[in-house]
């Protein structure tokens, strides 16, 4: 027993000597000083709290890496025909700046990104790769729309990537010759016609689809059924119930694909987390549906509803969660903190209620917030102003960087909890593949909050601005 107790002390004490020796790298942004994604000095881990901080028990934020949780995707935004446009329209210093922001080595490491098949409302107008009313074999399909700008953006971007990147497609609208109500914009209920050879020359065009982008250079990792599923949108849409969708997956689409591409990522929904319980029950619930479908995709635009996101992981585990679409709307508005601060808040609550990873909207919006057909304007991260060759980055780019440069895919989330529910910060961990403890802390009050950060036996301490965002980062020793 003494030699063991003498181990035990001997560790301890290791544990001890090895934290002051453990740097706890920090990076920070903040609103009211220049801190954007700024590396800060490093703090430590010491064995004792400064008794001289005026601190809570709701102030001890703790993070445990032996309760671990889903494994991360990854994160990025989408390959939109309008941030395509704005893209080509600025010169290749400013390309490559906007390339490296997101992809580049010095970036915020983009690895998940969503690209639409056929047009959406981020489109200059609308298009889709067969107009051929009645070609349900579809001989005069081609996507050489893509090779005007969307081709070369994304594989611009895929050159530049540091990382490997993987990505999906999403078809906002069948062609009009598909759909029950004869235009690509809009839908009746169902939205499309409902005969077996529409059916099957719809999942034989997404088929299509991914072996397109493949020969032109941009492999897929997924596709989504379809976008917004219950919005007959005024820009293109296809409206589905949960059964249809359900049907449609496991008489059509679903054997096409695994035919044609057994290793495709399909997901379900992908729409707003009011409604993601009924729809994973309607489409998991059946076997013979659910064994083609890899995960469900969702929106943000109904709100948090975190508990929603979490109660569709605890009734189907094996199915993987992706935050597919957010951005802020209406229009673009330079240098907005609480917008910023809603991405962090929406990428952190879903993470802990089990997301593998969150994908933004468009990349590139230019001063108005489009091009869109409809003009329906909304925010981007990075605003192209072309008539002086600039581009401005607000601070939801670091708001978000703060978590997607940080939880590398493959990286595990750990329990992350603080002292009392009353606690005002907003935090989230993970343990990378690199053996690294990643801890975001953000803080939305107009006050500075002073906290604990505890890891085992270990403690740090440290003051959040107000309106700021930290990323601590270090080595796993525990």
């Amino acid at each position: 027993m003494q030699f063991y107790m003498r181990i035990f002390f001997i560790c301890l004490l290791l544990c001890q000597v090895l934290s002051v020796l453990l740097p706890v790298r920090v990076y920070q942004t903040a609103q009211n000083t220049n801190d954007r994604l700024t590396r800060k000095a490093d703090i430590h881990f010491t064995g004792n709290v400064d008794s001289s901080l005026p601190l809570q028990p709701s102030e001890v934020i703790t993070v445990n890496t032996n309760a671990t949780y889903q494994t991360i995707l990854g994160f990025g935004a989408a390959f939109t025909e309008a941030s395509a446009y704005m893209y080509s329209q600025m010169k290749p210093s400013i390309q490559n700046q906007i390339r490296e922001l997101y992809f580049g080595k010095t970036g915020i490491h983009y690895t998940v990104c969503r690209t639409h098949i056929n047009s959406c409302d981020f489109s200059l107008a609308s298009y889709s790769f067969d107009d051929t009313a009645g070609d349900y074999s579809l001989q005069h399909f081609n996507i050489s729309h893509l090779y005007k700008w969307m081709l070369p953006f994304i594989k611009d971007c895929l050159k530049t990537s540091a990382d490997s990147v993987k990505i999906f497609g999403t078809p906002w609208s069948p062609p009009a010759w598909m759909k029950s109500n004869g235009e690509m914009d809009g839908s009746d209920r169902p939205g499309l016609i409902q005969d077996s050879r529409v059916f099957k020359a719809w999942s034989l065009y997404l088929s299509k689809s991914i072996s397109a982008y493949k020969a032109a250079g941009v492999p897929f990792w997924g596709l989504t059924v379809q976008n917004e599923p219950e919005f007959p949108a005024p820009w293109e849409a296809c409206v589905y119930t949960p059964e249809q969708e359900r049907d449609f997956i496991k008489n059509y689409l679903g054997p096409q694909l695994q035919q044609d591409h057994p290793n495709i990522s399909l997901m379900i929904y992908d729409h707003n987390k009011d409604h993601i319980v009924d729809w994973v029950q309607a489409i998991y619930s059946d076997s013979e549906a659910a064994k083609y479908v890899a995960g469900t995709a969702f929106h943000w635009y109904s709100g948090p509803q975190f508990e929603n996101v979490e109660q569709a992981h605890n009734l189907f585990p094996g199915k993987f969660l992706l935050a597919s679409e957010a951005c802020n709307c209406p229009g673009v508005v330079i240098d907005s903190w609480p917008r910023a601060e809603s991405y962090a808040y929406d990428v952190i609550g879903d993470l802990n209620s089990w997301a593998v990873g969150w994908v933004d909207w468009n990349m590139v919006l230019d001063p108005q917030g489009g091009p869109n057909h409809l003009e329906g304007y909304c925010d981007a991260h990075v605003i192209a102003y072309v008539n002086n060759q600039s581009i401005h980055i607000q601070p939801s780019y670091y708001y978000y960087g703060q978590i997607t440069k940080f939880f590398v895919p493959g990286s595990v989330r750990i329990q992350t909890t603080c002292g009392s529910a009353s606690c005002t910060l907003w935090f989230t961990s993970a343990l990378t593949p690199y053996n690294s403890v990643v801890t975001v802390v953000m803080n939305q009050a107009d006050n500075s909050v002073p906290f604990t950060l505890s890891y085992g036996s270990l403690v740090a301490d440290y003051t959040l601005p107000p309106h700021a965002i930290v990323t601590f980062e270090w080595k796993n020793i525990l």
